[in-house]
């Protein structure tokens, strides 16, 4: 067998592991979403939304920036910061949020992009 087949066969045993480990990461990421999502540590839940919000692929990284944004325009373990929420909200719709979306085109047009039913969201 030669070097560059060595490599090779090398490079898959390698990747398969890699794949695997991927997995677990992503299902790692996952049940904290989840977690985090189902608190009512709104505190908490901001804080680890900002730790998390760039990490794992962009269908998750849509679902945290959504989650954030609605945190940010309610007030919810932050300080209210309405234009930051709606920068992520649209962030969100942009990597593909449906939600995100849904929101978009339910709030637009309004002067606080929806913060008073975000605020409905948190009791």
């Amino acid at each position: 067998m030669s070097n560059s087949a060595k490599a090779y066969r090398e490079f898959l045993a390698e990747q398969k592991k890699f794949r695997k480990q991927e997995r677990i990461y992503q299902l790692a990421l996952l049940k904290l979403f989840q977690a985090v999502s189902n608190s009512s540590d709104y505190n908490d839940a901001f804080v680890i939304y900002d730790k998390i919000k760039n990490e794992g692929n962009d269908g998750f990284k849509c679902e945290v920036k959504f989650k954030m944004g609605l945190h940010l325009l309610a007030g919810a373990g932050c300080k209210q910061n309405i234009v930051e929420g709606c920068k992520l909200v649209i962030e969100a719709e942009r990597l593909g949020s449906l939600p995100a979306k849904k929101w978009t085109n339910d709030h637009r047009k309004k002067n606080d992009y929806g913060a008073g039913e975000a605020c409905k969201l948190f009791k």
